[in-house]
């Protein structure tokens, strides 16, 4: 591929626009992406954020580039692509859409569509905050296990340990005056105990309109609360499979959303608002009430400091 440092495309266009987005590990990463895919003319990758951008179609651009010291552009050339692969008496395996799916998923982190989030964890292998503001401390050695993909990891979690993840990260977020949103990948193991699994809290104080919570309820459904104020899902969240869920809050108008696989499962009105202090988040349990520890793996929590759409939410969800 030709590499040329420091420009960017000029995109004046829709065509031109990438039509991937992710997060990977390095530019060589970067490139393999872009030669997986036979629709890839050219690759940006952004040194300071890591994250890379694939285009289809740039025949009319590299004629026309923005200077941009943090981006470096790649052109595919002729005989570098990543071969067929074909043997005697086998099926030639075109390495496009199927093939592609693995290694993308292997080698990048999903971006979620629309606006960016405040806060990401991935859980590869860490607590980390992807922007390395709110990362976690671990409660009770919490252990990782395979992710979504095979090549990925997961957060696995255990009430019969007591685990759970503490985020001292500074300044603490003030839910008080905003809309918000937590949206997650998990796949629990546990959900029909009568007992209530808590995904992600913030609980400086048991008042009523305070101690926000998403959780799962029994036997299965999304639960949004800010303690007595409460809104429930419909559809049970499947056990030992992976389900996206999403939490909206939106304070102008008073409405709490719930989204499973991308659909709208329940939404309601006269919610809030959040009256509780600012403090520490909590994932997997909320220490302020006890118990209510959630089983099995958690991956991809964002946090949104702002109502997310329904179209994002769904876009998300499609990305896997």
């Amino acid at each position: 591929m030709l590499e040329i440092t420091g420009s960017k495309f000029n995109c004046t266009t829709t065509t031109c626009l990438p039509f991937i987005t992710s997060i990977v590990l390095n530019i060589r990463n970067c490139r393999i992406a872009c030669l997986a895919q036979t629709q890839c003319d050219a690759a940006s990758f952004h040194q300071s954020t890591s994250i890379c951008e694939l285009f289809a179609d740039v025949s009319n651009q590299t004629e026309n580039m923005l200077p941009n010291v943090d981006i470096i552009t790649m052109i595919v050339e002729s005989n570098t692509r990543i071969p067929q692969v074909s043997e005697p008496g086998t099926t030639t395996i075109q390495p496009s859409t199927a093939a592609m799916s693995t290694i993308s998923a292997c080698i990048n982190m999903t971006i979620p569509v629309g606006q960016a989030p405040s806060i990401g964890w991935d859980f590869e292998g860490n607590l980390n905050d992807r922007f390395l503001i709110y990362n976690g401390t671990n409660g009770n050695k919490s252990i990782y296990t395979l992710g979504r993909y095979s090549c990925r990891k997961c957060l696995n979690l255990s009430s019969s340990l007591n685990q759970s993840v503490y985020i001292y990260g500074t300044p603490y977020i003030d839910l008080r005056n905003i809309s918000f949103s937590v949206e997650t990948w998990i796949k629990p193991t546990i959900v029909t105990d009568g007992m209530e699994h808590v995904i992600f809290a913030q609980c400086g104080s048991l008042g009523s309109y305070q101690c926000m919570r998403v959780s799962i309820g029994s036997p299965g459904p999304m639960t949004f609360r800010f303690r007595s104020d409460t809104q429930t899902g419909l559809q049970n969240v499947s056990i030992n499979v992976w389900s996206h869920l999403a939490y909206v809050y939106n304070k102008t108008a008073g409405t709490m959303a719930l989204y499973l696989n991308g659909t709208l499962d329940k939404s309601g009105t006269g919610h809030g608002p959040y009256t509780g202090p600012p403090t520490f988040f909590q994932i997997g349990n909320i220490d302020s009430i006890g118990g209510l520890y959630y089983d099995g793996c958690i991956d991809d929590i964002f946090f949104y400091p702002f109502a997310r759409t329904a179209s994002d939410i769904a876009a998300t969800f499609a990305l896997g």
